[in-house]
């Protein structure tokens, strides 16, 4: 019944923004942001794909550096996760009348935790408690995935390396309505936690309309269809969904702010851990349309909404232009 309840949560609020709002939209919103963890990452998860509102180029540069630390327990299934992983993706999209086509490029990096100490301050002074922190050393790296016995998941070292090249074709149907159809290739290894060594596919719609003369609200609506290979080969769900919903409010012509909420479904077939569930993590973010000439910069950080079904927190910036 839980399960139930939260996936009608995860489906009114999509459709609320999906289909509430009517009015054209005004520019490329919400962040392409997924869930990151490290375990999780070669799975495909579909996000929003920024577009041009005219025809032309996109060239998007993006960083995330997410710190996480959880030691999860029940049945026979058995979670440690220490490390932090860094994330960069160049993403280059382009727009030819109602064709929209992306190219997405990922590398891929886990590291001891050298925020761990960062974090654990900031807990501190705010009187947050540490969890799990308090029992593990800092800037040290530990991912152990233990079921049944036998250990399906293990990382002490760090690693680095390219990941999952994605590929995305879209088709804008409407004003504010876009249907996208995408594949992930299998160019990044699982020797270096980077890949699953599979071909990923996914399917997803996402709409953005003003509601307000400042404030554009958006969605995305989608599933994906993992490859059932790597570390996790015969453990990953046929099919995961994958939703966004956000706002953003354009405070002048110089600050834009957003909120968004990443969402999705169980990724790891009949896991009872709430890291292979359904995750929801909440984005804020700050954007600098005229910060630099012809760029935008974007400042952001997510939290798990839902504990342990994501990342501690991730710190992210997005510098894009179009031409």
């Amino acid at each position: 019944m839980a399960i139930m309840r939260r996936h009608s949560l995860a489906a009114v609020c999509t459709a609320i923004t999906l289909y509430g709002v009517t009015q054209p939209l005004f520019a490329s919103s919400g962040f392409a942001t997924r869930e990151l963890n490290p375990i999780l990452q070669p799975i495909y998860l579909p996000s929003l794909v920024p577009v041009n509102k005219e025809n032309g180029w996109r060239v998007d540069h993006s960083l995330f550096i997410t710190n996480d630390l959880q030691e999860s327990k029940k049945g026979s299934e058995n979670l440690i996760i220490d490390v932090e992983n860094y994330r960069y993706e160049f993403d280059i999209s382009h727009r030819k009348d109602n064709w929209l086509t992306q190219v997405s490029i990922p590398l891929l990096a886990n590291r001891g935790g050298e925020l761990d100490s960062t974090i654990e301050n900031w807990h501190d002074f705010f009187g947050f408690p540490n969890g799990d922190r308090d029992d593990f050393p800092q800037d040290d790296i530990n991912i152990q995935y233990v079921r049944d016995g036998k250990v399906e998941y293990s990382q002490t070292s760090s690693s680095s390396g390219i990941g999952d090249i994605s590929l995305a074709i879209g088709y804008q149907a409407t004003a504010t309505t876009a249907y996208f159809a995408g594949i992930e290739l299998p160019t990044g290894s699982e020797s270096d936690y980077t890949g699953n060594e599979a071909i990923d596919v996914a399917f997803w719609v996402s709409r953005a309309a003003n509601v307000s003369a400042n404030t554009n609200a958006y969605g995305m609506l989608g599933i994906s269809f993992p490859g059932d290979d790597g570390q996790l080969k015969g453990l990953i769900r046929d099919y995961v969904w994958v939703a966004q919903v956000g706002v953003d409010y354009r405070f002048s012509n110089d600050y834009i702010g957003t909120a968004q909420l990443d969402m999705h479904g169980p990724t790891i077939e009949d896991s009872d851990l709430k890291a292979f569930n359904e995750s929801f993590q909440i984005l804020l973010g700050l954007g600098f349309p005229n910060l630099l000439e012809n760029h935008r910069l974007d400042l952001f950080f997510t939290e798990d909404i839902k504990v342990n079904s994501a990342p501690d927190i991730t710190f992210g910036l997005r510098l894009a232009r179009e031409f």
